[in-house]
């Protein structure tokens, strides 16, 4: 809740303390391609906007346009949405300056790459900022004292005031509750002053949601190379391009020059691909382009001066941390390489060129507890090879007070690494920290602490050595969700934006994770480097990207030794193995006679992680289990649903761990068959109208968790009725053939060709999400087409399902950005509202971490034929718009049409129409007519673009005039009356016949069929 607003509780300039609930909402407009030189914006700038029409539209306050920042104020985030949508922005050209590079000497190629992690796993977090009288009081998401001091220097540059008139107060938003991780501090920064901006303009309180923004990665190149190990090339996989990098002359000349004095580093330093330096925030970049500073630099002490080029290029979300870690991890790793192009052991180097001071004492006390002496390569009795690495780091922080200290680290890393499989393991860490604050008076050091295998080190070093991702990970998000049964129970509620905020002490703010860690960010800064040194000290192979990966290792590792092609005669024998195992497989599944596998006492549920449950909680919203098995009114899970079928009525089982009624007494092979190949336990062939065609495509990985979730929740007795359908349908041993002729149950293999978010976004739609059930149609026997009829359109509980396979380039085109919208809220400014029984979907989808509802939209936008990576380059170029996901418009935006009625043919034509538009204007056009007046019941989707008005039949449109929208997918959007018991069969078929040709009159005329309309009638949703 809110903290409770007094009079007498205030900030200087009569700001209150405490957020008031009336808090506008706010939404920033971003350019398709913005650019940056490290002091001007270079991109493409805002020509105009749409200002007067969206001024008039329902619950906008303002809209703000400065310089090539435009932005929205609404009193809901829905209107915020909506008003974004109707800016139809119109973009100049870039400014295309010359590129030119800075001076780098001989660059090395072979670049060290620092890859930003992902923003990905925060929930929606808000930052708020009120602009009254000269003073600005900012509350944001719980963050490390340095952001908050950027964040406050950031606005203060961009509001021109003093940073004494700005007030910072940490908060918790119940909306975020549960987050793993605070959003990125780019994230936060760009919030505050979008907000900060918008609430300038109009001297309220407004609030703007952290946006999540996808990684990158920062790239140092060494002016001179100097070691003669093996480079990895991180942009190329193919093991025939790893090899051993050659000294170069300049190498060859460190080699022989004498030792230099301490402190002098041989090499002239890095050279950056984008300028060094933390972009300024984007409302700034864009409301003052031509006098856009960094808002923050590197903080870390340097031994390498970083150039940067003097060309512009795409702002890269790194802050302050990541271009230190980065920083670190390639001055180290030279130091490391330079000791041994000149043959001396790498510690005692690097000891001899640090300076004298704290820490060159605190590097070799832990140097000293390490007992680390010489190095060369080692391999142990289990074909393991053994290696040290030592790093170290200082950087200027500060501390929980705001005071500015200097903060040294050392590390010591030991690592274990496979050669056969390139698995990597830091098997020890010993690791050190001092610090002093700056001021004369306190310059004693104060806290050195020297710690041997602590779990926190262990656990932030071996997150360096995570593994690739894969299709099937869903993420950190998962590790953080709810874990009690009542949670979980109400886990598909559609997240809302509130103003339930909870003030947090600075003091409070925990450790942070994910590169962003406690003592200063300055701790495990030397961790990536003394890893990368330890592992190049046991393999000889140099890995110049971090995080790190195994596979690179190990392709280096097996070097262009291939396995022999092998005689023909043993080819043609596994050939004629394989296939022997396939027709035994069929016959298998034609059986079919199938066995009852035992029933058993009921899993260990405690066996189960808490990150496995979470996991399973993921699988089953995306496979909206709660949806088909939850009866009106009833239990969630307890069955009891009738899902219609051209064969009859199937009910739905219960899938709770009751004993008696439920899944409870299931073993996990008893589940997973049933999953995978439609077998109930006790030997009964299910119906198709189960899914299992699709849930069979997921991964072990993720079936252990869904039954580990099922088998979490609280267990309800519950018998649904039977199924029993009418013959020959009722003959379940028929099922079988039809699994033979229709169902493939392997898992679903990732294709290499397509990118990890193409394969996650096809894991998803293909396997939980089972969208092709509804989506595609089905031939004569149930089964769903594939082929050019894959989600080209079906049928669902008496609603037409809209095709997928030609999103991008239908009647009304979609982009993957209002896709993603779409899917995550269930509304679309431009293709409309979720009805029916899309509308739990998006339910489900709302639980799922952001990546995965992008993954989807990318691999339906690239349907019916996949584009390659081309394409999806393009669709990636795409994505770039606005904040809430909001389509983008490079170009300005055909306007909405409303034409007038097309002429009829006839009189009884002119009859009919005039019916249909008195109905309209009597029943509709208070919530759907534009411009005229306020949105009553939430959302108002303007009818010229609706999806419904230009499809091939009626029947939805039907649908929602009859029986409305009852069960919105998310509350934000309103509901809508149903005109059943007011609108007779004739005045429906009017209404829809002055509908279609008012707004859509492109399309062909839709056939009266008074029949369709009274069985629709009945047909409630």
């Amino acid at each position: 809740m809110n903290q409770p607003l007094h009079a007498s509780v205030t900030l200087s300039g009569g700001l209150p303390a405490a957020l008031p609930p009336d808090t506008l909402h706010g939404l920033a407009l971003r350019a398709p391609e913005a650019a940056w030189d490290g002091a001007r914006y270079r991109g493409r700038g805002l020509a105009s906007i749409d200002l007067a029409g969206v001024r008039k539209m329902a619950g906008v306050v303002a809209v703000v346009h400065q310089g090539h920042f435009a932005g929205v104020i609404a009193a809901s985030p829905l209107q915020a949405r909506q008003a974004m949508a109707g800016l139809n922005p119109v973009w100049l050209a870039a400014d295309r300056n010359p590129t030119v590079h800075a001076p780098a000497g001989d660059v090395d190629e072979d670049a060290y790459r620092w890859r930003v992690l992902a923003d990905d796993n925060h929930r929606a977090a808000r930052v708020a900022v009120w602009c009254l009288n000269g003073h600005v009081g900012a509350w944001v998401p719980a963050c490390a004292p340095d952001v908050q001091r950027q964040v406050r220097r950031e606005l203060a540059q961009l509001l021109q005031c003093p940073e004494a008139a700005i007030r910072l107060t940490l908060w918790h938003d119940d909306a975020a509750a549960g987050d793993s991780q605070p959003p990125h501090p780019l994230s936060v920064l760009d919030a505050a002053a979008d907000a900060a901006l918008l609430s300038q303009a109009i001297g309220r309180p407004v609030s703007v949601a952290c946006v999540a923004v996808a990684g990158g990665e920062l790239v140092l190149r060494v002016a001179q190379a100097a070691a003669p190990a093996t480079v990895i090339d991180p942009t190329n996989s193919d093991a025939a391009d790893v090899a051993p990098a050659m000294p170069t002359d300049a190498a060859r000349a460190a080699v022989a020059a004498p030792d230099m004095p301490r402190g002098q580093p041989a090499h002239q330093g890095f050279v950056a691909d984008a300028p060094w330096a933390v972009r300024p925030s984007l409302a700034r970049l864009l409301s003052q382009p031509s006098i856009a500073s960094a808002s923050a630099q590197a903080t870390v002490r340097t031994d390498f001066a970083v150039q940067s080029p003097r060309s512009a290029s795409a702002p890269v979300h790194a802050g302050v941390h990541d271009l230190n870690a980065a920083q670190v991890f390639a001055q180290e790793s030279l130091w490391h390489e330079q000791a041994l192009a000149r043959g001396a052991d790498p510690l005692a180097w690097r000891l001899q060129q640090l300076p004298e001071g704290p820490g060159r004492d605190l590097a070799m006390q832990v140097a000293e507890q390490a007992s680390v002496i010489g190095g060369g390569m080692a391999q142990g009795a289990d074909g393991r090879l053994w290696g040290r690495g030592f790093a170290t780091a200082a950087a200027q922080g500060v501390d929980d007070t705001g005071a500015d200290q200097m903060v040294w680290s050392a590390w010591v890393a030991e690592v274990a690494v496979q050669p056969q499989t390139g698995h990597i393991e830091v098997t020890r860490v010993v690791a050190g920290h001092d610090s002093r604050h700056l001021q004369a008076a306190q310059g004693a050091s104060t806290q050195r602490e020297i710690t041997h295998q602590a779990p926190q080190c262990l656990e932030d070093a071996r997150r360096l050595l995570a593994a690739p991702a894969a299709f099937d990970d869903w993420g950190a998000t998962a590790a953080s969700a709810p874990d009690s049964a009542a949670s979980a129970t109400h886990a598909l509620t559609a997240r809302e934006a509130r103003n339930d905020l909870t003030g947090l002490d600075a003091n409070t703010v925990g450790p942070l994770t994910q590169g962003r860690l406690a003592l200063d960010g300055v701790m495990t800064l030397p961790a990536a480097a003394a890893i990368a040194n330890a592992i190049q000290d046991a393999t000889g192979v140099r890995l110049r990207q971090a995080p790190f990966r195994s596979e690179q290792l190990r392709l280096a590792l097996a070097g262009r030794e291939t396995a022999p092609a092998g005689k023909l005669w043993r080819r043609s024998w596994g050939w004629a193995t394989a296939a022997a195992a396939g027709l035994a497989g069929l016959a298998v599944m034609a059986w079919p006679a199938k066995p009852a596998l035992p029933l058993t006492a009921g899993p260990d549920v405690s066996l189960y992680s808490s990150q496995a449950i979470a996991r399973g909680r993921l699988v089953a919203a995306a496979g909206d289990c709660v949806v088909c098995h939850t009866a009106p009114g009833g239990a969630p899970n307890a069955g009891g649903f009738a899902l219609e079928t051209p064969f009859g009525t199937v009910y739905s089982t219960n899938i709770t761990p009751d004993h008696d009624t439920g899944i409870g007494r299931w073993s996990f092979a008893a589940f997973d068959r049933a999953m995978r190949q439609g077998i109930h336990q006790d030997g009964r062939q299910l119906y198709p109208a189960f899914p299992y065609t699709a849930f069979a495509k997921l991964t072990d990985a993720d079936m252990q968790a869904l039954y580990g979730y099922l088998m979490s929740q609280p267990a309800v007795s519950s018998t649904p009725p039977q199924t029993q359908l009418a013959f020959p349908y009722n003959l379940r041993p028929m099922i079988a053939g039809w699994n033979l002729l229709f169902h493939d149950a392997a898992p679903y293999t990732p294709d290499p060709d397509y990118s990890l978010e193409w394969n996650r976004g096809a894991y998803l739609v293909q396997g939980a999400g089972h969208c092709a059930a509804c989506h595609s149609p089905r031939n004569a026997l149930g089964a769903e087409k594939g082929g050019l009829d894959y989600l080209a359109g079906g049928e669902a509980e008496g609603w037409t399902a809209p095709p997928l396979n030609r999103l991008a380039d239908g009647k009304l085109p979609w982009t993957r950005d209002g896709l993603t919208q779409y899917l995550r809220t269930g509304y679309s400014p431009r293709h409309g509202v979720a009805a029916g029984p899309m509308a739990p979907v998006i339910h489900g989808l709302a639980e799922l971490p952001e990546s995965d509802v992008r993954a989807i939209a990318t691999y339906l936008m690239d349907l019916p034929k996949p584009a390659g990576a081309a394409g999806q380059a393009n669709a990636a170029a795409q994505a770039v718009g606005t904040h809430a996901a909001a389509e983008p418009a490079p170009v300005a935006a055909a306007p909405v049409p409303h034409s007038p009625p097309a002429p009829f043919a006839d009189l009884s034509g002119q009859v009919r129409n005039a019916k249909g538009e008195r109905l309209y204007q009597n029943a509709c056009a208070a919530c759907h007519e534009a411009g005229s007046g306020p949105t009553l019941f939430g959302a108002k989707p303007l009818l010229g673009l609706n999806t419904n008005l230009h499809a091939a039949t009626p029947d939805n449109l039907i649908q929602v005039i009859l029986h409305g929208i009852q069960a919105p997918a998310n509350d934000e959007l309103g509901y809508m009356p149903g005109f059943k018991d007011s609108l007779d069969d004739r005045q429906v078929a009017d209404l829809i016949e002055y509908l279609r040709e008012r707004f859509a009159p492109e399309e062909k005329h839709w056939p009266v069929d008074m029949k369709m309309i009274s069985t629709l009638r009945e047909h409630a949703p």
